[in-house]
């Protein structure tokens, strides 16, 4: 029995695409790291990691992610985040970090107010910091 060509091509893709798919609804596959879910290793080797915020370390901080996942990973209303780097009250909290790049604001810029605000939340009241 011959397959035509066209048809050939067309079972290939079909298995292929489908494979994909079945594992992604399945939570086996995962095509970005812009996920919410945290479907990665949790042993430190990044193997498999999943992207998403976890508030523990501002290096994960990127500039497709929203201004309101940052607010929420370091639970710090994002009122307080946009009157730091004067940015207008009514932004979005889904709008992208890249998107309100300015001079007083970058994704380094926040990664640094980010450490130095969980700096001072860790100092003791009336105790001077190192």
């Amino acid at each position: 029995m011959r397959i035509k060509p066209a048809l050939y091509g067309a079972l290939v893709v079909g298995i292929f695409a489908g494979t994909i798919a079945i594992a992604g609804a399945a939570g086996a596959w995962q095509t970005t790291g812009r996920t919410a879910s945290g479907t990665g290793s949790s042993d430190g080797t990044g193997a498999g990691s999943s992207a998403a915020l976890t508030g523990q370390t501002t290096t994960e901080i990127k500039g497709w992610m929203a201004i309101g996942d940052v607010s929420i990973a370091w639970n710090i209303p994002l009122a307080e985040i946009l009157a730091a780097f004067d940015l207008p009250a009514d932004t979005a909290p889904e709008t992208a970090l890249k998107d309100l790049e300015s001079d007083l604001f970058s994704v380094s810029s926040v990664r640094d107010w980010l450490d130095a605000h969980a700096r001072d939340a860790a100092t003791p009241t009336g105790s001077a910091a190192p």
